[in-house]
């Protein structure tokens, strides 16, 4: 019978950590389109504010 391997138990900071490396490898990977996405919203949250006064 074959032994069944057990993960090692990570720690929440850790996992926190490897998810905050994660999202910062994706974010160099595609610089150009999330600066877009961020400018987009800033100037869709600008006209929404200007258009409700």
């Amino acid at each position: 019978m074959a032994k069944k391997r057990s993960r090692p138990a990570t720690r929440p900071s850790s996992a926190l950590i490897t998810g905050i490396h994660r999202v910062i490898d994706w974010v160099n990977e595609n610089k150009n389109w999330f600066y877009i996405a961020i400018i987009g919203f800033c100037l869709s949250v600008t006209i929404l504010y200007k258009l409700s006064q």
